[in-house]
């Protein structure tokens, strides 16, 4: 105990006034004839009041500078409690010892309880050993202070048993307690929430503990990873890329930040580590798994390259289509003479016929269009029921739709200005079948009929206009095809072989 520390013996320590030492009687010499180097009276008493009290000073001068340990002695009849005492908890000595059950009232009532437990249980064990408590004590002023209570059962020969103990303020010790118990309360909350494996690593690259969420998969089963290397895990390269982060992390005492790879070319997976110093010997590696951002970042590189070449088709496209205009207003201004409402007439449905093939373009994201749309979308709403169309699934290339479109649109006026659909029951009917179609990539050869019934009868050898030049000037230049005009007495009936690029 605490008092053997100060004194050589406990018969020594006057406590409560000058205890009698009382020597033994020896009547008897030792074996060489000499009296024993003790001075002994037989039957007398021999008292020492001056060495108690040099004791009880030297024990008061030590305790009145060691506020934090207060000794004390229970039981036997005694009731000790040393001074320093009112410096702990601003109570006297005589306060505390007139009555056994104050003391037992200041302590915490949260904390008496499992303390008197804790004694009951260690005297029926037979008060064997040291007993420590630990519990909350009020102080005169109302605040509280944590007390570490040591105790000893002395059991004198001949005398009555009594505990001797000590009373240490731990109240700093039990406050950084909590706090780094908070500490790592917070800690372990906080690594629970992350989303990523976390992994403790000594300075070898030895797996020493980890945690990871359930919903995370791990490179290995943790008893293939435990206690090895990450050379030895990862097998692969990527073991001496993180070999090489943690040495620049320890070497550095800063956050690394890095990622790799792993899994096969089929399913490719990404991770981003970042690595931490964990003392001086200690990294914390966290890793997470960023393959659904990796994959979005792609798709969002790709979009980028789709839509730069999007911008370069529509400015290739809205080029092509001002020339085309300008050709247009040039062809249709060589034409004969005619009026101002004719100029715009004309002028007007050819810009339609481009019109009509743009937004058709348009709504299939300028991919490709079906012939039968193209048709449906050049035709006027008030002709469509007059105008029929028959043939397989035919999907135009989008270079080509415009061209296409203005073919279309010229045979259609054409029909309308000098053919069937001026006249009342007229009709158009277009058909159309694909030729020597070959292996896949290739073009294909698209034969179109353009047949007319129920008009007037056409003129057999018709001058050929501005119109008809710019329909056989697009086949030629941009189907690389012909076109053979036939206007037999039954109506015009013209034949288009173009070739179509694969789609």
């Amino acid at each position: 105990m605490y008092l053997s520390l100060l004194f050589s013996r406990w018969d020594e320590v006057a406590v409560a006034g000058c205890y009698d030492w009382v020597m033994a009687s020896t009547p008897a010499e030792s074996s060489e004839g000499a009296r024993p180097p003790v001075p002994v009276a037989t039957g007398s008493r021999v008292v020492l009041c001056d060495a108690g009290r040099e004791s009880e000073a030297r024990l008061a001068a030590i305790l009145e500078h060691l506020h934090s340990l207060v000794l004390y002695e229970i039981g036997g009849g005694r009731m000790f409690i040393s001074s320093n005492v009112a410096a702990l908890l601003g109570y006297s000595p005589e306060e505390i010892t007139a009555d056994r059950a104050f003391f037992r009232s200041l302590i915490h009532s949260g904390d008496a309880p499992a303390a008197l437990a804790q004694g009951r249980r260690w005297r029926a064990d037979g008060s064997v050993g040291t007993l420590t408590l630990r519990y909350r004590v009020r102080r005169r002023d109302g605040s509280w202070v944590w007390i570490e209570d040591r105790m000893t059962q002395v059991a004198p020969p001949g005398g009555r048993a009594y505990l001797t103990g000590a009373l240490a303020d731990i109240t700093a010790a039990r406050e950084a307690e909590e706090q780094a118990r908070r500490g790592e309360e917070r800690s372990s909350a906080l690594i629970a929430a992350l989303p990523d494996a976390v992994f403790l690593l000594d300075r070898e690259g030895r797996y020493l503990d980890y945690h990871a969420p359930a919903d995370v998969p791990l490179y290995a089963p943790p008893e293939e990873f435990l206690g090895r290397r990450m050379r030895d895990v990862f097998r692969d390269f990527n073991g001496d890329v993180h070999q090489r982060h943690l040495d620049r992390t320890l070497a550095t005492g800063q956050l690394q930040l890095y990622e790799y790879e792993a899994g096969t070319p089929d399913n490719r997976r990404f991770y981003e580590v970042r690595m931490v110093p964990c003392g001086s010997e200690r990294v914390l590696s966290i890793v997470r798994n960023i393959t659904v951002r990796k994959q979005a970042e792609q798709a969002y590189f790709r979009l980028l390259d789709r839509q730069r070449l999007a911008v370069s088709e529509l400015d290739h496209r809205l080029r092509n289509n001002l020339a085309s205009l300008i050709s247009l207003i040039d062809v249709t201004a060589g034409e004969e003479k005619h009026s101002v409402e004719s100029y715009a007439s004309v002028l007007r449905s050819r810009v339609q016929a481009m019109a009509a093939a743009h937004l058709l373009l348009s709504r299939a994201q300028w991919s490709a269009a079906r012939l039968s749309d193209l048709i449906r979308a050049v035709v006027p709403p008030d002709l469509a029921s007059r105008v029929e169309s028959d043939g397989p699934e035919v999907r135009i290339d989008a270079r080509q739709v415009s061209a296409l479109a203005m073919v279309l649109q010229e045979l259609l006026f054409n029909s309308i200005k000098y053919g069937s659909l001026g006249a009342a029951d007229g009709r158009v009917f277009i058909e159309w079948q694909l030729r020597g179609v070959e292996a896949p990539g290739s073009d294909m050869n698209l034969e179109l009929r353009w047949r007319e019934q129920g008009g007037p009868h056409p003129d057999r050898s018709p001058r050929l206009g501005a119109g008809t030049s710019l329909v056989t000037g697009l086949v030629a230049t941009e189907f690389k095809g012909r076109i053979d005009l036939s206007y037999p007495a039954a109506g015009a009936d013209h034949r288009l072989s173009l070739v179509l690029s694969r789609v």
